[in-house]
């Protein structure tokens, strides 16, 4: 009986012995996993695990590019859900309307191909970076400013610099970056065709080209300008909807209407400041920078405004308004 009683207590203790061994290895091994550094995220865990980038990252989903902002050295200019909506985006369904191969040609503008905190970037205005983007094997450019307002590229402002990701820097901007379109070698010339509320615009431009080859060029060259882009609804203010009305315009009549709405310089949004710029016919358009921006000639009552801004060319930047500048 003695010994029946003695092999209990031996065995009822070598478990206790077991248990205390497990109970403090595990207490250890929890200690050590709460102990443990988070792991560093990569740009596109960021975007995935934040609710301010969903419609970035359904057009990473949908151009099949989320792998490739796992890649090392990146800098990402990230327009936020409020970014898009405020350029026209108003949620991942709408991204439906472009294909795998445009959603992935945006993205790549957005991207450079080096980490560059926003110290890094000199103090100087419209500097050209070469973007991920490539076009017959040429780099697409955009273009960062730098300065006492702030940080913006391409008329986007930096809202929130130096999101630190594992593999780059992470600049929230306000606005999608949109690149130069293909046509018309990505011209000012190129981002009216481009746009079709600016077709009235391109059917007059198409006129007084043959007939006046030194505006055309300026419109087509390698020079920087910026064009205040009347719409269509414009020009049918003016009664003229239609190529037409506009081919029965006299030709020099209409070339000094096109020439009064383009100034020499890459002027994206945060470029322009209240006061007055000569454009290209040398008559005076006086720019109102406010909230909205405004632009007045002196042929018009009232001020045009500016409905959409910084439409980047490789030659310039096409801000589309809502009057005819006469």
């Amino acid at each position: 009986m003695k010994k029946n009683l003695f092999a209990s207590f031996h065995t009822r203790t070598l478990m206790a012995a077991v248990l205390a061994v497990l109970c403090t290895f595990t207490t250890s091994c929890d200690n050590s996993e709460e102990d443990a550094p988070a792991q560093p995220k990569t740009v596109a865990d960021i975007v995935v695990e934040s609710s301010d980038f969903t419609i970035l990252e359904a057009a990473m989903r949908q151009a099949g590019q989320l792998d490739a902002f796992k890649n090392p050295n990146l800098t990402v200019f990230a327009p936020n859900d409020a970014a898009f909506r405020a350029s026209g985006v108003t949620d991942a369904t709408s991204l439906t309307a472009l294909s795998k191969e445009q959603l992935t040609g945006i993205l790549q503008y957005h991207v450079l191909k080096a980490a560059v905190a926003s110290s890094g970037f000199p103090m100087e205005k419209n500097k050209p970076v070469q973007t991920s983007l490539s076009i017959n094997n040429q780099a697409v450019v955009a273009y960062v400013t730098n300065g006492s307002g702030g940080l913006f590229i391409n008329g986007a402002k930096v809202i929130t610099p130096d999101v630190q990701a594992a593999n780059g820097v992470i600049h929230v901007i306000d606005h999608i970056l949109l690149p130069p379109p293909t046509g018309s070698g990505g011209s000012l010339v190129g981002v009216v065709q481009a746009d079709t509320s600016l077709s009235l615009l391109g059917v007059a431009a198409l006129r007084i080209a043959t007939l006046n080859p030194a505006l055309a060029a300026v419109l087509t060259g390698t020079q920087p300008y910026t064009t205040f882009a009347p719409t269509n609804s414009a020009f049918r203010a003016l009664k003229l909807g239609t190529a037409d009305t506009i081919n029965k315009v006299p030709v020099a009549k209409l070339t000094a209407i096109l020439a009064n709405h383009v100034v020499s310089g890459r002027l994206f949004s945060n470029d322009l400041t209240t006061g007055d710029v000569t454009a290209y016919s040398t008559g005076k358009l006086t720019v109102n920078s406010g909230s909205t921006v405004t632009v007045k000639s002196s042929g018009i009552a009232s001020p045009a405004t500016v409905t959409r801004a910084n439409m980047t060319a490789t030659n310039g930047v096409v801000h589309k308004i809502d009057k005819v500048l006469l």
